[in-house]
């Protein structure tokens, strides 16, 4: 019988009565070891190698002998994300929370994908536009005034920044428990939501990721209406979006990644050689 609630919950349902495998101990390892997170950056994925392996240790915890469910785990985190770093922390305490409670993993891939673009505008406005602004400033006037308390006060600031990840890890793990109470029986609603929210973000960075354009210099005619103008007049970033479609029709039909990535570079090479793009 046991088995069978934890099959359905595997399979979408939520067992929110699972007893805690992760304590506090285990929380601000996590918060600590994401401190290093931005270490394991990828132009490709960006944080998501760092933003999974900070959380490693605490999955290895929940699933020792589970090589399927580490698999899913390391599939669905290691897809693109970017935000900022005590965001990410967070994202990785809530992230815990629901995987500790066997919650539906589509879930949680499209709440993770559907926060970080969020939580990374919140995050940048507390920490760095806010804190370190104001900090720097701060001990930048203490230091032109010949004080050594400037660059001490700075670093002591920082740090605690650094620690505070710990308080952002228990706080995600928190809010994903209390998530996960008041889920109940709309898991498939929020399952749908949470991915087509996801599926907006990832779609609303390709602009900001994905640069194509054709040069200037190329017209129409003997006229001054430029190609890229008209594309524009299309649809503003057609040719970004045109491209992005390409590579992951290119995925669907199993093409080999290596031979997408020199395609795309040689293709890159040949359009600037000729001036068009």
């Amino acid at each position: 019988m046991a088995s069978n609630e934890m099959s359905a919950s595997l399979n979408g349902g939520v067992a929110g009565e699972a007893a805690p495998k992760l304590t506090k101990k285990d929380l601000r390892r996590l918060g600590i070891r994401s401190i290093a997170e931005q270490a394991g950056f990828s132009f490709e994925r960006m944080q998501a190698p760092g933003f999974t392996w900070s959380m490693l240790p605490c999955f290895e915890k929940l699933y020792p002998d589970s090589k399927k469910d580490m698999s899913e785990f390391m599939t669905y985190n290691m897809e693109f994300m970017n935000t900022e770093m005590h965001m990410a922390t967070f994202l990785m305490g809530l992230e815990l929370s629901m995987e500790e409670r066997h919650t539906d993993r589509n879930l949680i891939a499209g709440i993770r994908n559907g926060l970080f673009g969020p939580l990374a505008g919140l995050g940048d406005a507390i920490f760095w536009f806010t804190v370190l602004p104001i900090s720097a400033g701060i001990c930048c006037s203490l230091a032109q005034d010949g004080s050594v308390l400037g660059p001490i006060l700075y670093i002591a600031i920082w740090f605690f920044m650094a620690i505070s990840r710990i308080w952002f890890a228990e706080a995600g793990y928190n809010v994903g428990s209390r998530l996960i109470e008041n889920i109940g029986t709309t898991t498939k609603y929020l399952t749908e939501a949470a991915g087509i929210l996801g599926m907006m973000v990832v779609g609303g960075l390709i602009p900001s990721y994905v640069s194509v354009a054709f040069s200037d210099d190329l017209v129409f005619g003997v006229g001054s209406t430029t190609v890229q103008s008209v594309f524009d007049n299309i649809m503003p970033n057609v040719l970004p979006l045109a491209l992005v479609f390409l590579v992951f029709w290119l995925f669907k039909k199993k093409a080999n990644v290596l031979a997408i990535i020199l395609g795309i570079i040689a293709f890159g090479i040949l359009m600037s050689f000729l001036g068009w793009m």
